[in-house]
């Protein structure tokens, strides 16, 4: 539980992300413009690269404002619970998120280099169980985008055909639409999907999506640096699930059941699915209640 001195520190830290964010927009502005104006004149030669320049200063100039957008919808937030409402639980960075792209749910899912998930950030209650589902099953928008899909997308009817067990599980938690985009930096670092109750999705949510994902993958995951033991520090990690004890669990029945990490994982999704439980808190049983799986 936060102290007091605590919740008006990170107020404060929001505020100064979102002043930072409008510096950086404005200067990356300034220099598209300056691009856009000389991109036709001499020489001609040079005509070419001014371009690609403004287009670059302008994607940067893009990716800042949305970072700022963030930071700004989660301090008011942040504020309003303070100030207003402190019984309830205390608002969430990823809550921002979806209310940003005008969704009700969003979740960012973190990978290593192995492409191992690490962690999950969800906005509330449906995202959270949205991904426990794809960790169960072993299907769904986040696993196609870390598969190598640059946009998935799917509504209504979508979700039974595209993925027949992740899809009606997911539209019992209320869900009828969904999109993943992936966290891209120098590599992938992850996806982020969106979902809403509703039934139709909007021609304009692909792109700010796309951008939101951008500001997230090179600005807001970066803006805190990480903690001594490696994990990511800031507002979007306070409420992660870290999933090294998944990690863990995959070792330890590999090597009670002899068999390699793939079918391990196999094992424990098996008997989330059917338990009706996270994989997470099969993981936890073996290592901390000798849960037998073979």
């Amino acid at each position: 539980m936060r102290s007091h001195s605590d919740a008006h520190e990170e107020v404060a830290r929001e505020w100064q992300q979102f002043a930072v964010g409008q510096e950086r927009a404005a200067r990356a502005g300034a220099l598209a413009a300056k691009y856009e104006v000389q991109a036709t004149q001499p020489p001609e030669s040079m005509q070419p690269f001014r371009r690609r320049m403004a287009e670059l200063h302008r994607r940067i100039e893009e990716r800042h404002l949305a970072s700022a957008r963030l930071h700004r919808l989660h301090a008011l937030r942040l504020q309003r619970w303070h100030i207003e409402d402190r019984v309830t639980t205390r608002p969430v960075f990823m809550a921002s998120v979806a209310q940003h792209l005008d969704m009700d749910s969003a979740a960012v899912t973190l990978v290593g280099p192995t492409g191992d998930d690490l962690l999950v950030a969800a906005s509330d209650t449906t995202a959270r169980a949205a991904q426990d589902l794809e960790q169960r099953i072993g299907q769904g928008p986040a696993r196609d985008v870390l598969d190598g899909q640059d946009f998935v997308t799917a509504a209504g009817a979508e979700l039974f055909t595209r993925w027949p067990q992740y899809g009606p599980a997911l539209t019992e938690l209320g869900v009828r639409s969904v999109i993943a985009v992936p966290l891209r930096s120098s590599h992938l670092l992850g996806s982020l999907c969106v979902f809403t109750s509703r039934a139709a999705l909007r021609t304009d949510l692909a792109p700010a999506a796309e951008n939101v994902a951008d500001a997230l993958a090179t600005t807001v995951l970066l803006s805190y640096g990480t903690d001594d033991d490696g994990a990511p520090r800031g507002t979007l990690f306070d409420d992660a699930d870290y999933l090294a004890v998944v990690h863990q669990a995959v070792g330890m029945v590999a090597v009670r059941c002899e068999c390699d990490l793939d079918a391990a994982l196999a094992l424990l999704r098996a008997r989330a699915f059917s338990d009706g439980t996270a994989v997470s808190e099969v993981a936890r049983r073996v290592l901390e209640d000798g849960y037998e799986l073979c």
